[in-house]
């Protein structure tokens, strides 16, 4: 394809990973972002080995894998100790494993990359309107999330529904290292989750940090607010007794942030001059821990895809068919799987705790749920997976 004038329109994490590609092709890039300046917020992510296999072809997989932790199993209890989710990487395959990561550390890496590949950057610019966009740009790249307002300009099919329920979280300090190479996650029925997960080393830090996460529905944060930071531990420590030396590090609970999630989805992802990609496109509930791995890969196909067409259209409407089965897949298994660990039903987490931990070692079953995991599953059955690159 001939060289173009491309617009990244936000400097998350799909935007940032699509500008370093794009540019590294030869287009011409500016990313506009609205932060005068840009940083990543929210909690630690989980890097999938799919995210592992993004971040080796834009060339910074090794900085990642030097600051952040490693995570061999996520193993999931009750009080009482029953597993209700036990899944190890090396199950997947020998030497598999995914990254817990401050989400700083992979935005400074996108951000550098990005750059040093030469796309231009703009900041403190809000980008409210495609047309004037499409105006000065070949391409539009619609990067700027789930509340994204170029979306609705694009003319394309879209739903984008709130879940009632969301987190707040807090990265905290683990010098002793408690909690090892697992993402820890402990259950009381639906209605009460507690995760830990190691993240690694902060930005600028020399300890290692972990990321805490408690559900809580949007509707009782003010009741979850009354009670205090004292009524908080004791949930926790109930649910959790050894969390308590993360919780002496909270002064209030201003110290958690609230975090709610979208649900998203579009039939395609492309139209005049325009593609939408990352949280924009396919935002989900976290219960899978894929949002930062589909917006990398995100990036990867539609770097491929227009280095595959001689004209545009034919461009986009290849990034859709590449990105559409395994995007629209980790849209509903999150959407089916939250009501599971985010809910007030009861038959839901009864039937979840008597046979989750079992299926895993189930034929079909166990396959299934550890490709959903390491991030390469397409489909409903154990043989619809993408290749990694």
């Amino acid at each position: 394809m001939r060289l173009m004038d491309i617009a990244v329109a936000g400097a998350g994490f799909a935007g940032l990973a699509s500008a370093a590609l794009l540019a590294r092709d030869g287009h011409r890039v500016t990313v506009y972002e609205r932060f005068e300046q840009p940083r990543a917020v929210g909690a630690g992510i989980l890097i999938q080995p799919s995210g592992l296999a993004a971040l080796r072809v834009l060339g910074i997989d090794e900085v990642i894998l030097r600051h952040g932790a490693r995570i061999d199993r996520l193993l999931g209890v009750t009080p009482s100790g029953r597993r209700v989710v036990d899944i190890r990487y090396r199950h997947w395959q020998d030497g598999a494993f995914g990254v817990g990561l401050h989400r700083g550390v992979l935005f400074d890496a996108l951000w550098q990359l990005a750059r040093g590949e030469g796309a231009a950057v703009v900041t403190g610019h809000e980008c409210t309107d495609l047309e004037a966009l499409r105006s000065r740009h070949g391409l539009v790249v619609i990067a700027d999330g789930c509340h994204s307002q170029l979306r609705g300009q694009s003319g394309l099919a879209c739903t984008d529904r709130v879940y009632p329920w969301g987190a707040v979280w807090a990265v905290l300090e683990d010098a002793p290292d408690r909690y090892g190479n697992t993402l820890w996650q402990w259950y009381r029925g639906a209605g009460q989750m507690l995760g830990i997960m190691p993240t690694g080393i902060a930005p600028g830090g020399h300890t290692p940090v972990v990321s805490l996460f408690w559900s809580l529905h949007a509707q009782r944060r003010a009741a979850w607010r009354d009670a205090g930071l004292d009524g908080f531990r004791r949930q926790l420590i109930a649910l959790h007794p050894g969390c308590e030396p993360l919780l002496s590090q909270l002064g209030s609970l201003d110290g958690l942030t609230w975090a709610r999630y979208h649900d998203i989805v579009m039939p395609a992802y492309h139209g005049e001059r325009c593609v939408v990609v990352g949280d924009a496109a396919h935002a989900t509930s976290p219960q899978l821990g894929q949002g930062t791995n589909l917006a990398l890969l995100d990036a990867l196909a539609l770097s491929d895809a227009l280095r595959s067409h001689r004209e545009l259209p034919a461009a986009l409407a290849r990034y859709t068919a590449l990105r559409l089965a395994h995007n629209r897949f980790y849209g509903q298994a999150s959407r089916w799987l939250t009501p599971l660990f985010q809910s007030d039903r009861r038959l839901l987490p009864w039937l979840r705790d008597l046979f989750m931990g079992w299926s895993s070692r189930w034929p079909v079953a166990g396959p299934l749920a550890r490709q959903t995991l390491v991030g390469v599953q397409t489909g409903w059955t154990p043989g619809a997976t993408i290749a990694l690159p």
